[in-house]
């Protein structure tokens, strides 16, 4: 009699809001909140006892799209909070980030330890969503979110969470904090307001980690006082500054680059004009965040709260999909950005017996799925996909992706152009095994006057100098020669008065030797405040990853040599991201043909910058794997001016 008088009155509350469209969710929600349910049946009746109505559909919102979210706990998240707690109290401007990464990670004792999942159905009080929505109700009907409807307040001020941090009660910690940045009476619309608190958040010391050490969502009283960490802690941080002043902020995902290995997680707001701009929190103001990436977007998608009736999530009925569409909680909204130029497309493709097929992009883990398209007869669509990119078409069965095709490039007219391999050959040398780096690309001209020495006293008093760098030196090793036949006792590369060092390996030769000089490591410089431990000692270490960095110009580092030596030939290499070619590393290059990667051999490279090739089928598309070191991997073409880079 209990669970029917339950359900009667469950029936009679959901109809009440008009919201049938969420009683399926509020209904397993209960059904799977075992010792929990009363706690969250008290808070239907808390608000049905109260005669309001709107709360009560706020609270029948929370509830029914609670079913799939929850947050860890357990030793090692413990750990990891307490690092993390500590070390944003640092009070320093600057920080080594992966070296304090490090730190933890070495004296971590619980980092292996399998968390506990916490399901919020099964754990949240009803004091707990009770006060979330009144607070929330609070900073309703303020200028900056009068446009909202109810549907979009539940969607952009009421959630109680952000990802699957530990719930607390946030609002007031942060409402206290940033509201009062508003009382500007000019402050009228959402983009004002957000532009408010985002220009106090972006005086933050910012640091974006490009790793961090667990993949879990900061809790907010942690948030507040970050100090570093990854787009998706500063985009959280936003979203708890702003939602708690009733600005209408969200967070949108690049699930992965087009021509880049990684993804991205920014912030967006809905203005009153019903417009939404892009920013990312503590960083960049609405619409000058992504814009400003260099790097190719094929889709963008919002993360809801509530469930969204187009995800593919409630589509697929039994057909298999992958992982980053069974989200329900996700909207594509790729086409609200014109300078990603979207486009729907058409793709070819043979009979594969399945409804939906999937565009990938390329990670060297694998082709990546970023979008879904209807698979009708020997053709799937595919709406608002971005241009410029080169993807791979995919099909979805028993939790594998299977490649179909040859991978084609959508130009931003609307065209695909597919790399099909031929049979006609070519032999070509590789370089690279990834484009010059793009966050460098200021290095190089500021290397001009940096310059290498010799002396017989180790204040290089009437220096005699080898070589002045006069040009802008590439990303790879370079080797100059001396004319000048002085024995030298102590050698050194000096840095240019535009540059703080930046250099990542010297070596100094002796006539007809192969091996670099050996000696004391010595120098002159102030030590960086961005890499506090990157000294002398790192131009001589035979890596050509780490490098020196100072700060002040003119800075140096050299070897005091065992005895006098001439010096015939230098080889140097500037700071870079160490995808050149290197001698000693195992590669392999493949071209893609009909969904699968065919090997053109492996190789162990003889020398640095060079690996030379045979055989190599014209019109294809090339990934060159590095088995020694590193991660950075680009797929490119070989045309008629060069490599070109995707």
């Amino acid at each position: 009699m209990r669970i029917f008088i339950w359900i009667f009155v469950l029936v009679a509350l959901l109809v009440s809001c008009g919201q049938g469209s969420v009683s399926s969710g509020v209904a397993e929600a209960l059904s799977n909140a075992g010792a929990n349910r009363s706690e969250l049946f008290h808070v239907l009746r808390h608000y049905e006892d109260n005669g309001d109505s709107l709360k009560l559909c706020a609270a029948q919102f929370l509830i029914g799209s609670m079913a799939d979210k929850g947050y860890l706990t357990g030793k090692a998240i413990d750990e990891y909070y307490t690092f993390i707690d500590s070390v944003y109290q640092i009070s320093q401007e600057e920080y080594d980030i992966p070296y304090i990464y490090e730190v933890f990670r070495r004296n971590a004792v619980h980092l292996t330890e399998r968390p506990i999942i916490n399901r919020d159905v099964q754990m949240l009080s009803a004091d707990y969503l009770i006060r979330n929505i009144d607070e929330a109700f609070a900073v309703w009907d303020r200028p900056w979110n009068r446009h909202l409807t109810f549907e979009e307040f539940c969607e952009w001020i009421l959630p109680y969470r952000v990802g699957t941090e530990i719930p607390e009660n946030w609002r007031v910690l942060y409402r206290e904090r940033f509201e009062p940045l508003l009382v500007d009476d000019s402050i009228r619309t959402a983009r004002q307001a957000c532009e408010a608190i985002n220009n106090e958040l972006i005086k933050l010391p910012i640091h974006i980690a490009e790793t961090g050490v667990l993949s879990v969502s900061l809790r907010p009283s942690s948030l507040i006082n970050i100090k570093f960490g990854q787009c998706g802690d500063y985009a959280n941080l936003a979203i708890y500054a702003m939602r708690a002043a009733g600005i209408p902020v969200g967070i949108e995902t690049v699930p992965h680059w087009g021509d880049m290995n990684n993804g991205h997680v920014f912030n967006v707001v809905y203005d009153n004009d019903g417009t939404f701009h892009d920013f990312s929190g503590a960083e960049n103001n609405p619409d000058e965040h992504l814009a400003r990436f260099r790097s190719k977007i094929p889709k963008v998608y919002r993360q809801t709260f509530g469930s969204q009736a187009s995800s593919l999530a409630l589509r697929h009925g039994n057909e298999d999909i992958p992982d980053f569409f069974k989200d329900p909680c996700k909207v594509d909204v790729t086409a609200r950005y014109p300078f990603i130029k979207s486009k729907d497309i058409t793709v070819d493709m043979p009979e594969v017996g399945r409804r939906f097929a999937y565009l990938c992009v390329f990670d060297p883990n694998g082709w990546t799925p970023v979008a879904w398209g209807t698979v009708e007869g020997i053709q799937a669509r595919f709406e608002a996909v971005g241009s410029d990119i080169v993807y791979q078409t995919a099909v979805y069965s028993e939790g594998k992706l299977r490649l179909v095709g040859n991978p084609f490039f959508l130009d931003s007219l609307g065209s695909l152009k597919y790399f099909t391999p031929q049979a006609e050959t070519m032999d070509y040398v590789l370089e690279r095994k990834f484009r010059d780096p793009y966050r460098l690309e200021y290095l190089p001209p500021l290397m001009q006057g940096s310059r290498f020495q010799g002396a017989d006293n180790p204040e290089f008093r009437d220096a005699v100098t080898f070589y002045v760098i006069s040009e802008e030196p590439a990303f790879q090793y370079i080797t100059v020669m001396n004319e000048n036949r002085k024995p030298v006792r102590y050698v050194r590369y000096q840095s240019s008065d535009t540059t703080w060092g930046n250099m990542a390996e010297v070596e100094f030769y002796t006539e007809g030797s192969d091996s670099p000089l050996q000696g004391e490591i010595i120098g002159k410089y102030i030590p960086s405040v961005y890499y506090p431990r990157n000294g002398a000692e790192m131009l001589f270490d035979g890596d050509p990853l780490t490098f020196f960095h100072t700060n002040d110009s003119l800075s140096w580092g050299g070897l005091e040599l065992k005895k006098p030596e001439v010096i015939t030939r230098i080889r140097y290499l500037i700071r870079n991201d160490d995808n050149g070619i290197r001698k000693g590393h195992e590669y392999e290059l493949f071209y893609m043909k009909d969904g699968e990667w065919k090997s053109l051999g492996r190789k162990v490279a003889v020398e640095d910058d060079r690996l030379f090739y045979k055989g190599i089928p014209k019109g294809a598309l090339y990934w060159l794997r590095d088995y020694t070191r590193g991660r950075e991997e680009r797929i490119f073409t070989i045309e008629n001016d060069g490599i070109k880079w995707y």
